[in-house]
């Protein structure tokens, strides 16, 4: 969000995909942790699990806007390396959705973030 410092013509559709990809982040960022209030022992596990779908699909929201705001800021798709990424970044977190497979949760950990290191790492040599 840092290069919209320099953004001055905003229209509401704009200013309002901004806010709905800033709303979703931190709707996500809520479901991370549980409610530490009180006296009871948290299980983080089956905290994690009792939220997985809303955290899993509310990233996919994330995506969706992101092109989005794309299509709206810059009149286009982003270029085809962003696309490949969210692409494969929301099919892994749909997937995540819908299945409790402890295995694939602790894979997609992994993956998710190997990848996430390999898109920087192309974006900064893009950006060369």
């Amino acid at each position: 969000m840092f290069r919209m410092r320099t953004h001055h013509d905003w229209t509401f559709q704009q200013f309002a995909i901004m806010g709905l990809q800033t709303t979703l982040i931190y709707m996500v960022a809520g479901l991370v942790f549980p409610d530490f209030l009180g006296e009871a022992i948290v299980d983080l596990k089956e905290s994690f699990y009792a939220h997985r779908r809303w955290f899993f699909l509310l990233s996919v929201a994330i995506i969706a806007t992101s092109v989005c705001k794309h299509l709206l800021l810059d009149g286009k798709l982003p270029n085809p390396t962003n696309l490949v990424f969210y692409g494969l970044f929301g099919v892994t977190l749909f997937i995540g959705a819908l299945t409790r497979q402890e295995w694939y949760h602790k894979t997609l950990v992994v993956v998710t973030n190997a990848a996430f290191v390999l898109y920087i790492v192309l974006s900064h040599l893009r950006m060369r």
